[in-house]
């Protein structure tokens, strides 16, 4: 089995999306038998709690716009795959239908929504994680902070860590996160990547992926030399079995270069 995993997009209006076609290309070439999006494909900054309203960063965010650029996003990555899967019919080669997994991340509407119409309830019924057509675009949707089993591999945004008395997320050197959570993991949410593997006396594999920024642009609240120290890109896992898998690396560069 072959899965390719798409982590946390940040699309919001206005940062370049066509990455995201490089990685339809990627997976039209490829043909992985899931594409896993781990997460914050969307950004929603209009409904940041973070942003105080009045300020210059608040000024001329809008729910609709936020939405709206997300959903050409996902049809941009989307877009290739689609070409390819009519062209198979069209010839009448061997269908490629993959699995598409969407584990709910943080910036979601899906939880920025509710978390709005908490403070607000006059929003109820006009705003919702819906909005992002994810199951019209054929996305298997799973709730934020939902583990998803593929292959043995455990699946979600990200993962609380079971031994912290206030359960906040898992962290910390990837043989302690391996250690502390105590099965085979792939994540989202943090920026950046970290990989590793234990190889177990029965002869099986953990491993962990912690993969939280697939985006050209640069987040303002990390300052110049947070922008330029972590990792971009996606992972391709190939010989996806029993809690392993071979990792592929595929860097922003990478992908903008050979396949856009």
């Amino acid at each position: 089995m072959r899965i390719f995993l798409l982590p946390d997009a940040q699309v919001k209006p206005g940062v370049p999306i066509d990455h995201l076609k490089a990685a339809g290309n990627y997976c039209a070439a490829k043909k992985p038998d899931v594409i896993v999006c781990i997460g914050d494909f969307w950004d929603m900054p209009s409904l940041s709690v973070f942003t105080a309203k009045g300020s210059m960063e608040w000024e001329g965010l809008r729910y609709k716009d936020d939405i709206e650029s997300g959903l050409e996003a996902m049809e941009t990555f989307l877009q290739p795959i689609w070409d390819e899967q009519n062209r198979l019919i069209k010839n009448h080669r061997q269908r490629w239908n993959p699995r598409l997994i969407f584990t709910v991340g943080n910036h979601e509407p899906h939880v920025r929504c509710q978390r709005f119409i908490d403070s607000d309830p006059r929003f109820e019924g006009l705003i919702s994680g819906d909005d992002c057509k994810l199951k019209e675009f054929g996305w298997e949707v799973h709730d934020f902070l939902k583990i998803v089993n593929i292959g043995g591999i455990n699946f979600s945004h990200y993962f609380i860590n079971p031994h912290s008395a206030k359960k906040g997320p898992l962290g910390g050197a990837m043989d302690t996160m391996l250690k502390n959570c105590g099965f085979s993991f792939v994540q989202g949410h943090a920026q950046g990547l970290k990989t590793g593997k234990h190889f177990l006396a029965d002869g099986s594999c953990r491993m962990g992926i912690v993969a939280g920024s697939f985006y050209q642009h640069d987040e303002g609240y990390m300052g110049l030399q947070g922008n330029l120290s972590h990792w971009r890109g996606c992972i391709m896992l190939n010989e996806v079995h029993n809690g392993g898998a071979d990792v592929v690396e595929l860097s922003l560069n990478y992908l903008l270069r050979r396949w856009l």
